[in-house]
């Protein structure tokens, strides 16, 4: 399958000069904040020596450029500024150097309009290169979570206000780093780092290195002094797919500022649409907050084909001596790897229903060893364990004569998003199939977003069965259907009415009711 490339690069500039060359230069921003200065924008403005003039001087030759930055709010400008830049001085004029400015800019939170513009001094006549594009000032530490008033357990409501509190800086890529011996403009987290101003990626570069910051996690208001698991991986842009083995955690003590450097191999990765993917998670595992940077990568290195030895998303083979070795039997093994789907993703879900030999008991340890070790990396069997006990509970309750609880709607729903904080179960309304109406005060999984306030409607059409099937929710990536009310009672009716959306009011029909107002 060829490999969709889509072009999208940090901001260039470029213009034409009187001498028939562009004036080039990239541009990146990361957002920071400051324990003692509060929120600030860090600006990266690589200039490309050899589209600049160069002026002569007695030690050789450089090149010079005015810039001007317009940061803007309405009719507000809080920032304005304008420098010369002069770029390094080389001995030989045929071979200019690139340089970078780099700028810290102290802002509130708030949404702003950026302005840059760029001259070559040399060049009087050059029409100035002009970036424009608006930027957010996250606030990053005084967020806080106002909790909805339900019936959540005092500490599910702490743990929902302290969840807030979590932040991630924005992510700098990062071209080389060294030590810090005096502060400077590059200094963070002890570190001098180089800025990599493109998010494009071609053979010639060997490593994606980043910095960021995790704030706040010292505010929980629950669980003082634990530790929390920063959590780095790279993805496909396109599916959400781990890419290889490129991930790794570190775990740290809570802390007003956590800085985070890391770098992964490019070596093996081959042209694709990515994301370069930070987590935070707590000491429950649950990821408390997210943020990706976007790039791309160009090599020639071909797509590794899957093979009947595939293991999931290219993670380690060396599965002996682990937790999973100790299930020898290969019908048991099957049935522990079928209740995953519930909370897989749809390649892990492929891989298991398509591609995995249920004969290969080696095979099958493998790909439950990684699926718990990327969920879990520090104690994937106890991820496993927990999840494993929800599964019997499913099954206990849930199953049929045709499939196990996990298989069954009702099943996967509790599997993938937990137990609901209320159930209305209806089974004897008059002309009205049996219902049952989940209601989430929270819904939240590793594969989308927190949602507030999201139902399920779950209704046994099939006589003689206990198969309740989703026939309407509100919740993201659900089935949606706006004719669920009329659905349930179409077995009262003999024609069908496919322009009708709610059912009759016909005596004691509540559904409606139950699902504005459940219990």
């Amino acid at each position: 399958m060829k490999t969709r490339l889509i072009l999208f690069l940090f901001s260039i500039l470029a213009i034409s000069n009187t001498n028939g060359q562009n004036l080039r230069a990239e541009f990146a921003m990361a957002e920071f904040d400051s324990p003692s200065d509060g929120p600030y924008l860090e600006t990266y403005l690589k200039l490309k020596g050899n589209t600049l003039v160069p002026i002569q001087s007695e030690s050789g030759f450089y090149s010079e450029v005015l810039i001007t930055y317009h940061i803007s709010k309405g009719v507000w400008v809080p920032f304005k500024d304008t420098y010369k830049v002069a770029g390094p001085v080389n001995s030989n004029e045929n071979e200019p150097l690139d340089f970078i400015d780099q700028r810290r800019i102290p802002l509130k939170p708030g949404t702003y309009d950026l302005e840059i513009t760029i001259r070559d001094l040399k060049d009087s006549a050059t029409i100035a290169a002009v970036v424009k594009q608006q930027i957010v000032i996250e606030n990053n530490r005084s967020a806080v979570l106002e909790t909805e008033e339900t019936s959540a357990s005092e500490e599910e409501k702490a743990s929902q206000k302290y969840k807030s509190l979590f932040s991630i800086s924005g992510i700098q890529l990062v071209d080389s780093y060294q030590k810090t011996e005096v502060a400077n403009i590059l200094s963070k987290g002890g570190f001098d780092l180089t800025p990599y101003t493109s998010n494009y990626y071609p053979e010639g570069k060997s490593n994606i290195t980043f910095y960021a910051e995790i704030y706040s996690t010292h505010k929980r208001a629950i669980d003082a002094n634990k530790k929390f698991l920063a959590n780095m991986f790279i993805e496909n842009a396109d599916d959400g797919s781990l890419v290889q083995n490129l991930r790794t955690f570190s775990r740290h003590s809570d802390a007003e500022v956590t800085p985070l450097l890391q770098s992964f191999p490019l070596n093996a990765v081959p042209t694709g649409n990515y994301n370069l993917v930070i987590e935070v998670r707590d000491e429950q595992n649950r990821v408390m907050e997210r943020k990706f940077a976007f790039f791309q990568r160009v090599s020639t290195v071909t797509p590794t084909s899957i093979s009947d030895d595939y293991v999931p998303n290219g993670e380690t083979n060396d599965i002996y001596g682990t937790f999973v070795t100790k299930y020898q039997n290969v019908d048991d093994l099957k049935e522990y790897l079928r209740c995953l789907h519930p909370i897989s993703t749809q390649e892990e879900i492929a891989t298991v229903n398509t591609r995995m030999n249920f004969r290969d008991r080696n095979m099958m340890w493998k790909f439950m060893y990684n699926f718990w070790q990327q969920r879990n990396p520090e104690n994937p069997e106890q991820a496993w364990l927990t999840y494993w006990k929800e599964v019997e509970k499913v099954n206990a309750t849930y199953s049929n004569n045709l499939r196990k609880g996990y298989d069954t709607d009702r099943g996967r729903v509790y599997l993938q998003y937990g137990p609901p904080n209320t159930i209305s179960p209806n089974y004897f309304e008059p002309n009205t199939y049996p219902y049952e109406i989940w209601h989430y005060y929270k819904l939240e999984d590793h594969l989308n977003a927190e949602q507030s306030n999201k139902k399920f409607v779950f209704a046994n059409i099939e006589r003689g069965s206990n198969e309740f099937k989703i026939i309407h929710s509100d919740a993201k990536n659900e089935i949606t259907n706006v004719r669920w009310n009329y659905d349930l009672q179409v077995r009262s009716s003999s024609t069908v009415d496919l322009d009708q959306e709610n059912g009759g009011a016909s005596f004691g029909n509540r559904s409606k009711d139950f699902y504005q107002n459940p219990y």
